[in-house]
């Protein structure tokens, strides 16, 4: 009975580390991504003041377009497929994300203390979303070379 019990016990335990280790490495990239944004209109309001709805608006939709422009260009006119980086380096990557994340609301306050609070929500949120995704591709590349110098085959492949 013991054995079948510790194998049990066994099992749920790898279960559970495999549903983490998902979890973590799936959701890294938005996790930071959630915080940054979130932060960034949290700064905003404080700085700028409340957001009207149409503030709120063109927040959430200069935050959208700033995907849609990065997407346009790293596909070159959404001609080309996107590769991924290997879950490893995806992993190691955004545990930088402390980086990213401030980079992207510190981008947020510059905005909110020096453009026109008529602006600054709009621009605030596409420049914050902006500097947040281009630092953040700076860690991974920076995670890949780390994972090359360990020796770690497939650092670069994405089917890895």
């Amino acid at each position: 009975m013991g054995a079948g019990r510790s194998s049990g016990e066994s099992h749920v335990r790898r279960s559970a580390h495999v549903g983490l280790q998902t979890a973590v490495i799936d959701n890294s990239a938005a996790f930071g991504f959630s915080i940054m944004i979130t932060s960034s209109y949290g700064a905003l309001n404080q700085l700028v003041g409340s957001p009207s709805l149409a503030d709120i608006v063109g927040f959430a939709m200069s935050a959208a377009a700033a995907f849609t422009l990065l997407q346009a260009v790293t596909t070159r006119g959404f001609r080309r497929r996107l590769g991924a980086a290997p879950r490893a380096v995806v992993l190691l990557g955004t545990a930088f994300d402390i980086v990213s994340v401030a980079l992207g609301l510190g981008m947020a306050v510059v905005v909110a203390l020096t453009v026109p609070r008529g602006a600054a929500w709009p621009v605030g949120a596409l420049l914050a979303v902006l500097v947040f995704a281009l630092s953040q591709a700076v860690e991974l590349m920076i995670a890949a070379r780390l994972e090359r110098l360990r020796g770690e085959p497939g650092a670069e492949d994405p089917d890895s």
